[in-house]
């Protein structure tokens, strides 16, 4: 039997224990057992001050818990269990998709107290039922005045300790730069220190110089500002090419055009959103597309991590769907040698394509945020959420780096419910070896967003039927 003495907070109730010690004494427990009554047997004396609770579960040695008095704060519990003292600082992941609960997930897990920043939507949407955070919520995260809510969930939040942000998309990640004057002192960012250089990268247009001074192959380009250029980008591209929005989080992704006339429908659909980056298009398959994820200080890479996409939707310029874990040295050089030269702090990101001949083309970076599919990494070793909250509050990255990761494959079967039986052969490796299915809901032990998904993608179809039979029960017009 292990004895462990935990000094609890002030008011906390004896059914808080079993949470308060998966979260302290076993940082790394998958899914803290909050609410299991059958393995604990709790115990107190007639005043209620002490109490003691003993895990029965089989296989696993007993674990005693003694509460008592006086309270000490939740900084305090953490250093009487041999714990990191920067866990102090809360956590705020601003946008709740599927990216925002990995991020969650991983900094819960850790014992980080973790909060959450949500759209509010007509639907909404099932991260928001997680049980690894708590959830606030605002209208319109990308469109809104993002510093006024921030400085509002600070106040609700109210901790003693400034807490560290995790955006994730580009458009958060510019207000948040824009805004930081007044966000500083309420937040911690890991890339505080050169904003105008993250804000320099999400434009598309700006990339063509930095891959010229890293020696980078890069798609020829041209930007297209207005529909008198169209006739100039033809004379100098070769057909087909892909038009992209100059700015981040626009309307569209990618548009692949084949001819004149299709790039000038573009630009008149689109006219609201110029300029546009319009690149010669790299002939290859959702699986040449590479990325290389890695997380950096001052331009220095703690570690790299490299995947590859398998789908997309819509196929070959949507957003990926399927994404596998290899291992490719090319890709981490061709990454180290654009990075090292920016002074660049925080994660970062890099796509690259590889063309018939095997050369690497750079497509673009993501930076001030991590990753959309960023649970790939998590789940295989390299807990990028976690490096960037230790190195941002000025804990030791030991932690964090791993000396390994293993195989997986990362199925968006939120965005698109098909994609894990289209692909499920991708689960056995180059070398035979079965690797582990990631999913963002399933398998985490966080149930009810699961469930929620899975009502949503039932009712739909259902809703469906209902209103065919419906119309078919109806009385005919005459």
């Amino acid at each position: 039997m292990v004895r462990v003495l935990i000094r609890a907070g002030a008011g906390a109730s004896p059914r808080e224990a079993p949470t308060y010690l998966a979260r302290m004494v076993r940082p790394r427990l998958e899914r803290p057992p909050v609410g299991r009554r059958k393995p604990w047997r709790w115990l107190a004396d007639p005043t209620g001050q002490n109490v003691r609770a003993i895990w029965q579960k089989p296989a696993k040695p007993d674990v005693t818990i003694t509460r008592c008095e006086p309270p000490l704060s939740r900084a305090e519990g953490i250093r009487l269990n041999g714990l990191a003292d920067w866990h102090r600082c809360p956590a705020l992941v601003v946008g709740l998709t599927v990216h925002g609960l990995a991020i969650a997930r991983a900094l819960s897990r850790r014992g980080i107290a973790v909060h959450c920043l949500s759209d509010v939507e007509a639907s909404l949407q099932p991260t928001v039922y997680t049980r690894y955070a708590k959830v606030h919520f605002r209208r319109g995260l990308n469109t809104g005045p993002l510093r006024d809510y921030l400085l509002d969930v600070a106040a609700e939040i109210g901790a003693s300790e400034k807490i560290v942000l995790f955006p994730t998309s580009d458009r958060i990640a510019k207000a948040i730069a824009r805004s930081w004057a007044d966000l500083r002192d309420h937040y911690q960012l890991s890339w505080a220190s050169c904003r105008d250089l993250v804000v320099e990268l999400q434009r598309k247009d700006m990339l063509a110089k930095y891959c010229d001074e890293a020696n980078v192959e890069y798609p020829k380009s041209a930007v297209i500002a207005r529909a008198e250029d169209i006739q100039a980008i033809a004379a100098k591209l070769r057909f087909p090419i892909v038009v992209k929005p100059a700015q981040p989080l626009s309307s569209f992704k990618a548009i692949k055009v084949s001819a004149v006339s299709e790039l000038g429908g573009v630009v008149a659909r689109y006219a609201n959103e110029l300029p546009f980056v319009c690149q010669e298009w790299i002939e290859g398959p959702e699986p040449s597309l590479y990325a290389c994820t890695t997380y950096l200080d001052r331009g220095r890479a703690l570690f790299m991590f490299t995947s590859r996409k398998l789908a997309a939707s819509p196929p070959r310029v949507g957003q990926g769907t399927v994404f596998e874990t290899v291992d490719n040295d090319e890709i981490r050089d061709i990454a180290a040698r654009f990075l090292s030269r920016l002074d660049l702090s925080g994660p970062v990101a890099v796509e690259f394509k590889r063309d018939a001949a095997g050369r690497y083309w750079f497509i673009e970076p993501n930076v001030g945020r991590t990753e959309y599919c960023v649970d790939l990494a998590i789940q295989s070793g390299f807990d990028l959420p976690y490096l960037e909250y230790l190195h941002t509050v000025g804990g030791s990255v030991d932690a964090a780096i791993p000396t390994r990761t293993t195989g997986a494959v990362w199925f968006d079967t939120d965005k698109d419910p098909n994609c894990y039986l289209a692909n499920r052969r991708a689960l056995r490796g180059p070398d035979g070896r079965k690797r582990r299915a990631v999913f963002p809901y399933l398998g985490h032990q966080d149930w009810k967003p699961f469930l929620a998904s899975f009502l949503q993608l039932a009712i739909i179809p259902l809703a469906g039927v209902g209103r065919r039979v419906s119309r078919a029960l109806s009385p005919s017009k005459a």
